[in-house]
């Protein structure tokens, strides 16, 4: 079976983001992708137009083993066909396959049993208000429906439908069929397309269609994730830092790539496994955005062995010298020069009407100064972190990308790690929720943010010095959370660490719940590496 990726590109990749949050993300998505597949199947083929083969093959010298240039003269027929170049790849197709996104990262070989399929998929969906509303604009504004999809709509609702993460098989002749449905399904209704939401139309033509077709041959579809999903319930397929030891198959699906935090986590995974690659996209930018990591546009970053070579002096300082003990050198600041949070800001101004709405002047006045009041430490955080080097901080983050499965992947040794708070993190206590309330509009598809709501309390905001632009992470932490920073000042095992947390829990969790109890706490010691508050000693 041969692996194949399909990019069809018809805009600028340095400065559109084709859905994720930025630019730069979209490479890096694309390059950890094929790099992944090539190193577990070697052999694998890129479909596409021109202008992506310059940017994947001529720019980035991904190693793919063929390149078809197969798609400049497809018919765009909407811009918001995302999904149009991937059918006419499986159109293409001779022989069997397995096509696979470029949101997808592969740490491991598929299943030979999955491949052996007639059709496979990453799994099957179940419909949500995602799909349903979707559906009924379809059924008001179409006039043509595959016989398959109109009895399915007909005859059941909630439908299913697959998710094309991985899409393929070896019953070529039924894929060639489905490709050919899904373009007449496109044709006949393309003058109607103006008067639905056409991105949303990409799931029925390809991940509804293939599943109603294949229910009305009754062929079966093999599918790497067993579990019937509903369209809206994914969860942990983006967790990437929990690859390769935990999880070996990642799709960064819909709001996914649009997550900041999400984006983060996978360019670091980038960095980690091919700083080559990773420094060659860095460098694509660095002239005409600072979104990235600020230090790259210092004169010694011009080439990849300039960068090979910080990097392994970040390493060497990082595990030699304390972040307190080592000058910021080479000028080389990792902060805002001037005190000016503008997200702070922004959020101010955005909550002030709801306050003054809610809770009159002092309840305003309240607001006003907790909010002064945590700027003002939040502040004092930074202009102490501009002492930390560079070099420090750099190589913390290189070492970190391994903190999480060096603690976590053996359970059987788990209770006996040594871990410790990092010394660089700060916890500022406020009666506002100020980080959880920034991440409320900064995180994308994150349901406790979504319906988090502006109330006063105590609230525990952690702050963790970067290499970033604004020089700083803000995390909302809950006062469980904290505690454990707390009694992790000095390093201490995992075991003991469950035995001291015991005293903030009744004694029925102690004698009947232990186990829910301490798992609990694992959760949380995941969340706080993660975050770089807890490092393995």
């Amino acid at each position: 079976m041969k692996f194949i990726q399909t990019l069809s590109i018809d805009k600028d990749p340095l400065k559109n983001s084709f859905g994720w949050a930025a630019p730069e993300y979209h490479l890096m998505s694309w390059a950890l992708s094929s790099l992944q597949l090539h190193k577990i199947y070697q052999n694998i083929e890129l479909y596409s137009n021109s202008n992506a083969a310059q940017l994947l093959i001529d720019t980035l010298e991904l190693p793919y083993h063929k390149v078809n240039i197969t798609h400049d003269n497809l018919n765009p027929i909407d811009k918001n066909l995302w999904a149009l170049p991937k059918v006419f790849t499986y159109s293409l197709q001779e022989e069997p396959f397995l096509h696979v996104d470029g949101d997808v990262f592969l740490f491991n070989q598929f299943p030979g049993s999955l491949l052996k399929c007639e059709l496979i998929a990453q799994n099957i969906e179940e419909a949500t208000d995602y799909y349903t509303s979707t559906q009924k604009e379809l059924m008001a504004n179409f006039i043509y429906f595959p016989n398959c999809v109109k009895a399915d709509f007909c005859s059941s609702i909630p439908i299913k439908a697959v998710n094309a993460g991985i899409l393929g098989g070896n019953n070529i002749s039924f894929i060639k069929e489905y490709a050919s449905a899904a373009f007449e399904y496109i044709n006949r209704n393309v003058e109607r397309l103006p008067l639905i939401i056409a991105d949303r139309f990409n799931i029925f033509f390809e991940q509804h269609l293939f599943y109603s077709l294949a229910k009305e041959r009754n062929i079966p579809i093999g599918v790497l994730i067993t579990d019937v999903i509903n369209d809206n319930e994914y969860k942990y397929i983006g967790d990437i830092h929990e690859a390769p030891y935990c999880r070996s198959y990642i799709h960064l699906l819909g709001h996914l790539k649009r997550d900041q935090y999400t984006c983060t986590h996978m360019a670091a995974k980038l960095r980690n496994l091919y700083p080559e690659y990773y420094f060659k996209i860095i460098s694509l930018f660095k002239k005409d955005n600072e979104s990235l990591l600020s230090f790259y546009c210092n004169k010694n970053l011009h080439s990849t062995d300039n960068y090979l070579f910080f990097a392994k002096k970040a390493r060497e300082i990082y595990c030699t010298k304390g972040f307190k003990n080592e000058s910021n050198d080479h000028n080389i600041s990792i902060v805002p020069r001037k005190n000016e949070i503008a997200d702070f800001t922004f959020l101010k101004g955005l909550v002030n009407n709801d306050i003054v709405e809610r809770g009159g002047s002092l309840y305003k006045a309240r607001f006003e100064n907790d909010f002064r009041i945590f700027t003002t430490n939040l502040n004092q955080f930074l202009s102490d972190s501009i002492s930390i080097s560079p070099y420090w901080l750099y190589g913390r983050d290189l070492e970190s990308a391994n903190w999480y499965c060096e603690l976590f992947e053996n359970d059987s040794t788990l209770k006996s790690k040594i871990v410790s708070k990092s010394g660089e993190i700060k916890i500022i206590e406020s009666q506002y929720d100020w980080a959880g309330l920034l991440n409320k509009y900064k995180r994308v598809g994150v349901k406790y943010y979504e319906d988090l709501d502006l109330s006063p309390g105590v609230f525990f905001n952690l702050a963790v010095p970067e290499v970033s632009k604004n020089g700083f992470s803000l995390y909302d932490l809950d006062e469980f959370e904290k505690l454990i920073l707390d009694h992790l000042s000095a390093p201490t095992s995992i075991n003991k660490l469950f035995i001291e947390m015991q005293c903030y829990v009744d004694v029925d969790v102690i004698q009947n719940h232990l186990d829910t109890f301490n798992n609990l706490i694992i959760t949380m010691l995941k969340q706080l590496v993660v975050k770089k508050a807890i490092k393995p000693i």
